[in-house]
């Protein structure tokens, strides 16, 4: 299992044309064989995605996390030395990301975020350690990579490349999100390690850069 990357490539906007039938279809799966088979692999983040109002956002969000397996079993914690002790462990990395939601809407209110804002800020919450770990193969598991605020935006190319030949309408896709909505989500993913970023010219500047980057500090420090 790899994080494919695929070549950097200007995003189609688009807008979603049918608000009713995308209603219909995130929030009445039982209908939809499709959506019931992700809903399985979701399942884990299902009360997280179900924070973000925007049906398109959400739809984005989905079609992200079903395309990125390693996410699922790899732990919070490459070395042993931070995170809260069971997170440490295979799966761990998807209790963080529960915990860092949960603190990112805490602070979302606190800050008077918007609807939108809002949305943007739990998005990037539960993608933001999308590609923390990178899988060679078998053997060797899974690796950390300390680029992952930057990975993510190749991840989301690749993923737009594959929604863009194969989506369908019963299946959650990137492509229901415009350009600008998508950059700004993969901005807060990027601002989101602050100071210990490993590129030290990325830091967060707006109250939802600053939102997302002191949830995911508290999480990361707190049982």
């Amino acid at each position: 299992i790899t994080n494919n990357m695929a070549t950097p490539r200007k995003m189609v906007r688009m807008k979603m044309t049918n608000n009713d039938m995308w209603d219909s279809i995130l929030e009445e799966p039982d209908t939809e064989h499709e959506l019931l088979q992700e809903n399985e692999i979701l399942k884990p983040l299902l009360p997280e995605i179900a924070l973000i109002s925007d049906l398109g956002i959400r739809s984005f969000v989905r079609s992200l996390l079903l395309k990125a397996d390693a996410f699922w079993y790899i732990p919070s914690s490459f070395s042993g030395k931070y995170h809260p002790p069971d997170e440490r462990v295979l799966g761990g990395n998807v209790l963080h990301t529960k915990r860092v939601v949960r603190v990112a809407d805490l602070l979302s209110e606190s800050f008077g975020l918007d609807e939108y804002e809002r949305d943007l800020v739990i998005a990037a919450a539960i993608i933001h350690d999308l590609t923390k770990g990178k899988v060679w193969d078998e053997k060797v598991g899974p690796q950390y990579d300390k680029f992952h605020p930057y990975t993510v935006d190749s991840f989301v190319q690749e993923a737009h490349r594959i929604d863009e030949v194969y989506g369908r309408e019963d299946k959650s896709t990137v492509m229901m999100v415009t350009e600008d909505t998508m950059r700004q989500i993969l901005r807060l993913v990027r601002c989101h390690m602050g100071p210990w970023s490993p590129i030290p010219e990325t830091i967060p500047l707006t109250n939802t850069d600053m939102v997302l980057h002191c949830a995911d500090n508290i999480a990361s420090k707190l049982h």
